[in-house]
């Protein structure tokens, strides 16, 4: 048989080719544009959470789309999705509102966070020595702050941190996962309660119990303060759902 046409093999030029992919520069991968979906998601979520949209309100997919200047169809899925987080409610043939909350949605809430919480809180004090409380300190003064200037969005902002960051101190992946997917209602249960003479000052009072019996190791304190905290807080809601 001729060599003449048969393929030839190159140790060299092999070992040549692996050498120069291997160094070649990997090419950074394109960043893609969010979705017109998850950007009006992200605007209507914020326009509720600041009360731009008003709780007695009726709104249509069409009016809100003309509104961001987008078609019905991104609107619908950011909708659906602020739906099933129980911030909006669909009315058939009508439109959509913001949800309004119940007794019994005011219950269902803070017993979940009763029982995510204190477990959390129980057992960062149990380990008090190997965190750093430097963060939740900071809370509390942007918080002090907010309640100065009456900014009682940034105030349940830092609220909203104060409560979660105990979560993740423990490193729980999936309370915190839980915290966050209740967190808007908490918001507006919160931001709503509010209104009520000196809570603001009261929460602040509260949560620098809870923080005191935390970082000296006091896990039943930390425990009865946080518990009484969150009894305060929902009897704050419900006589706002009262009024």
């Amino acid at each position: 048989m001729s060599l003449r046409n048969q393929p030839i093999y190159c140790d060299l030029c092999s070992q040549s080719q692996s050498n120069e992919d291997s160094t070649m520069p990997k090419l950074q991968p394109i960043n893609q544009p969010e979705s017109l979906a998850k950007i009006a998601y992200d605007v209507l979520r914020e326009s509720i959470l600041t009360n731009k949209l008003k709780r007695d309100e009726l709104y249509t997919e069409m009016s809100l789309a003309k509104d961001l200047g987008i078609s019905r169809t991104p609107v619908r899925e950011a909708l659906l999705e602020l739906s099933s987080q129980g911030l909006v409610t669909f009315l058939p043939r009508k439109g959509v509102m913001l949800n309004r909350y119940t007794k019994q949605d005011v219950d269902e809430i803070f017993e979940l966070r009763k029982a995510i919480e204190l477990a959390a809180i129980e057992k960062v004090a149990r380990s008090f020595q190997s965190h750093d409380f430097g963060k939740i300190e900071k809370i509390l003064q942007n918080q002090r702050k907010a309640a100065k200037k009456k900014d009682y969005f940034a105030y349940i902002q830092a609220d909203r941190v104060f409560h979660t960051t105990f979560s993740e101190m423990i490193a729980n992946r999936r309370f915190v996962a839980v915290m966050e997917n209740i967190r808007d209602m908490i918001h507006l249960m919160g931001i709503k309660a509010l209104v009520i003479e000196n809570r603001a000052e009261e929460v602040i009072a509260e949560h620098e119990k809870v923080l005191e019996a935390v970082r000296t190791g006091k896990p039943l304190e930390a425990r009865e303060a946080l518990s009484h905290h969150l009894d305060q807080s929902k009897q704050a809601v419900v006589e706002t759902l009262q009024e």
